[in-house]
């Protein structure tokens, strides 16, 4: 499982999925149990005026893959995800009445893709069938199994077989390579839509394929496409580094193909990185303006995410400006938090603490639409409280270094402007300035108030300081003692 599906797990647990005790009725999390071994997240909810968000996690189906984690290769026996309860269809502009479970808007929803060992089949073997919404087979039709080939030793390649499907809608690829060390992946493509298996293993039996191929449009609202977004900030010494999972549902029986649908990112962002697999959902880059929708995708439920960076001004308050995809129905901010950070999304629930996965603090607010109400639009997340290391730590610790050049300049005989008693005691001070330093900065670090880069760019430039000053030993002590009872004061300047 991946960091952010960890993150997108644990906040089910923290603010829950149950309806609103009003006319709103918020879009269920996908029902599913916390993956074996997962530590147990404490919810601390806020004071507030607001009734407090339920915390009860709906489970996700067995066998469903947690949120936000790249499909794994099948395991043989293993059923797929069922898929989500469908939304009904709306006027354009509004989200659908998502909170009505039931029937399909246009019929029954097709059944999922099917990836499933067959004994029948010789080892090393993949029959597909391909076939449309209704389950009737599609003859006549391309077939593209992907092979996808990765080892520590000799990296990773690609490659790819062809075939067209018989009468009965059927094609097989034979005399395949068994073992984890390759994957494959069946797909057929219709018109800007390509239709995908997830990707698989093959072991010591054949696999057995149902690949489906539906309609195809770019409109959502055709479609009956609804989203939910995770927002997923960290705070580090000089940037804030965000993850962002999309989960899109199709609720309809056509396939949906985005064009130029793009989630709005803060100016300045960068180091976008949107992962690699055998998956061609996925998002891109668009620069000077955000991320970019790209893929198939059909009935069913479909995780896609990234990573960036946004540059950290040396501000104790900052806010930055995102507005999602369209048709999201539910938006979540998280953020790992200090002591003293605070988190204001305007338009969201009032955050509440929680302790997330790996034990750090975390700050969690959402947005839900109801019924018919406008898709969660541009939102702007405001953070408070950030730790920016004081200004006058700086200042003290250039005067301590101005100190020691000078010093060392006046014991070399290059400067004259002080007495000898005025320079021992000055470079006394100085030791004892950067001392304090020290000791200040290393409390700092350890309640958090300071990151490792932070604090060890600090550290090397106060060490360099005190190296330049010298550690007096006792016999240099006692000479510039003397010195200075034996020489007459010179005031300065």
């Amino acid at each position: 499982m991946t960091r952010l599906g960890v993150i997108a797990v644990a906040v089910a647990l923290v603010l829950g999925t149950a309806q609103r005790a009003s006319a709103q009725a918020p879009l269920r999390a996908t029902p599913g149990p916390m993956p074996a071994g997962h530590p147990p997240i404490t919810a601390k909810p806020a004071a507030s005026a607001q009734a407090p968000v339920p915390a009860t996690a709906a489970p996700l189906p067995a066998g469903h893959p947690p949120i936000g984690a790249r499909p794994a290769a099948s395991a043989p026996g293993t059923a797929p995800p069922p898929p989500p309860a469908p939304m009904q269809a709306s006027p354009h502009g509004t989200m659908p009445p998502h909170g009505t479970m039931g029937g399909a808007p246009h019929g029954s929803m097709p059944q999922p893709n099917r990836e499933e060992p067959a004994s029948d089949l010789p080892a090393g073997t993949v029959e597909v069938l391909l076939v449309d919404a209704d389950e009737q087979p599609i003859p006549n039709a391309d077939v593209r199994l992907g092979i996808l080939f990765q080892s520590v030793a000799e990296g990773e390649s690609r490659s790819q077989r062809t075939a067209k499907t018989d009468s009965k809608g059927i094609v097989r690829f034979d005399k395949l390579t068994t073992g984890s060390a390759y994957g494959y992946r069946a797909t057929s493509r219709t018109g800007p839509a390509e239709y995908a298996s997830s990707p698989f293993n093959l072991r010591d039996t054949g696999m057995r394929v149902t690949l489906h191929v539906f309609p195809v449009t770019s409109n959502a609202q055709e479609a009956v496409v609804g989203m939910r977004g995770f927002f997923y900030i960290e705070t580090r010494d000089d940037v804030f580094q965000i993850e962002t999972l999309f989960r899109v549902m199709n609720l309809g029986r056509t396939a949906w193909v985005p064009s130029d649908v793009v989630m709005t990112l803060p100016e300045g962002f960068k180091a976008f990185n949107a992962g690699d697999g055998m998956k061609d959902t996925r998002f891109e880059a668009v620069e000077g303006r955000g991320a970019r929708l790209l893929g198939t995708y059909p009935p069913g439920s479909h995780d896609v995410s990234f990573r960036f960076q946004v540059p950290k001004p040396a501000d104790e308050t900052v806010s930055f400006n995102v507005r999602p995809l369209p048709r999201t129905a539910e938006m979540r901010v998280l953020a790992v938090s200090s002591k003293t950070m605070t988190l204001q999304v305007d338009g969201f629930e009032t955050p509440q603490k929680a302790t997330g996965p790996n034990g750090d603090p975390v700050l969690v607010t959402r947005k839900v639409v109801g019924r018919g109400e406008p898709e969660v639009g541009s939102f702007t997340v405001v953070l408070s409280g950030l730790p920016v290391p004081s200004v006058g730590r700086w200042y003290v610790v250039v005067i301590a270094l101005a100190f020691g050049i000078a010093g060392a300049m006046a014991t070399a005989g290059k400067l004259k402007f002080v007495s000898t008693e005025r320079l021992v005691s000055d470079r006394a001070r100085a030791r004892e300035l950067l001392f304090v330093e020290l000791v200040a900065l290393s409390r700092a670090q350890k309640n958090g108030e300071v990151g490792p880069n932070a604090f060890d760019r600090a550290y090397r430039l106060l060490v360099d300081a005190l190296a330049r000053i010298g550690l007096p030993t006792e016999k240099k002590r006692r000479k510039a003692a003397r010195a200075a009872e034996s020489s007459p004061s010179t005031p300065s300047g």
